[in-house]
């Protein structure tokens, strides 16, 4: 199995119960890292797997997944402003 990095955005109605949401969330196997209750969205790892057992709990509005080409394209960007 594979892990993959994920950002799980919690609905505007769902935000006061974040911290519920966040328990469903890795009762379903998310390894929680970060809660940002000011914009709604919880971060962690899931495994790849599992991804779409997150979508099912109520209060999920959308889940990420850090996509590697991107992360890389963004650490190049962030080199090349160093350097220029």
């Amino acid at each position: 199995m594979s892990r993959v990095n994920v950002a799980v955005a919690v609905a505007d109605e769902a935000r006061g119960c974040i911290y519920e949401v966040a328990a469903a969330c890795r009762a379903l196997g998310f390894d929680h890292t970060a809660t940002l209750t000011t914009v709604g969205v919880l971060t962690g790892s899931v495994e790849f797997e599992n991804l779409a057992n997150l979508w099912a709990v109520p209060g999920v509005l959308a889940v990420e997944v850090e996509c590697e080409s991107v992360s890389r394209i963004s650490v190049e960007a962030e080199r090349r402003r160093r350097v220029n």
